[in-house]
């Protein structure tokens, strides 16, 4: 009797790991579908098409997978809290910030034009709402769904790091250029699956996501910079601090874990 019941959760565990397999594959055309108008049709609405359909499919997926549909990615509006909200958007600015303040101090990249204040805000208002949608569609992508097929299954480090991996690879664009911006992109998934890990819902990744991407466009798009001719790169900069900040969130988040959630 014991076999049999053996057998009947292995196969429901094997069953559930395949619709969460077929989850991933569905939101993965639908991401880089969105991905694709943006970057190489420049359609601002097959953009926010296919951003749509991405969490309209991710919320019946989720009620596919355990019937709680975002709730299933980690994005529960019960448990939306301002602190997440503040979080996030601090740890964001930190990421971004510091590497970048460290490398205009020494010259590893400068300012070359600063626009209108009114400009900037022409220019970075619609791609901050743009790219919320895109940065918590990556997140349950690359980070909730991993989280959901190993959690329970193999240890933490084993998540975090598959889940870095498939962030990686998720840049489909960018896999040719080198090992500098490989390592980076690798980490920095390190790093964002933390407070997922920690809180077990996507809310402070997703904020401070998007809070770093929406810094960086600011910084090195509406505002004009250049490399510099220091021994560092700001890639290898933003490397290292990201290196610095792994240890340091995963060791403040645990400590005042209880105090997050």
């Amino acid at each position: 009797m014991s076999k049999i019941f053996q057998n009947i959760n292995l196969k429901t565990r094997n069953f559930g790991a395949l619709k969460i397999g077929v989850s991933f594959i569905v939101l993965f055309v639908l991401y880089h579908s969105a991905e694709y108008m943006i970057l190489f049709k420049n359609n601002i609405f097959g953009f926010f098409g296919f951003q749509l359909l991405f969490f309209i499919a991710a919320w019946f997926l989720g009620n596919w997978n355990k019937m709680n549909g975002f709730t299933f990615w980690g994005l529960s509006f019960s448990k939306l809290k301002l602190k997440y909200f503040l979080i996030g958007i601090f740890l964001g600015l930190l990421l971004y910030g510091v590497p970048y303040l460290i490398s205009l101090s020494i010259g590893a990249e400068f300012i070359t034009n600063i626009p209108h204040w009114k400009d900037i805000l022409k220019l970075s208002l619609p791609f901050a709402f743009g790219v919320m949608f895109s940065s918590f569609s990556e997140d349950v992508l690359t980070r909730a769904t991993i989280y959901n097929l190993f959690n329970n299954k193999i240890k933490v480090i084993g998540i975090v790091l598959i889940s870095s991996l498939v962030y990686l690879l998720n840049h489909i664009y960018r896999l040719n250029e080198g090992l500098e911006t490989l390592s980076y992109i690798f980490f920095l998934g390190f790093l964002l699956i933390i407070p997922l890990i920690l809180t077990k819902n996507l809310w402070i990744t997703g904020f401070m996501h998007w809070s770093g991407n929406v810094f960086f466009y600011i910084t090195h798009n509406v505002i004009q910079t250049e490399s510099g001719t220091y021994f560092l790169t700001p890639n290898q900069i933003f490397l290292i601090w990201i290196l610095i900040l792994i240890p340091i969130l995963y060791y403040l988040g645990s400590k005042y874990k209880e105090k997050l959630i």
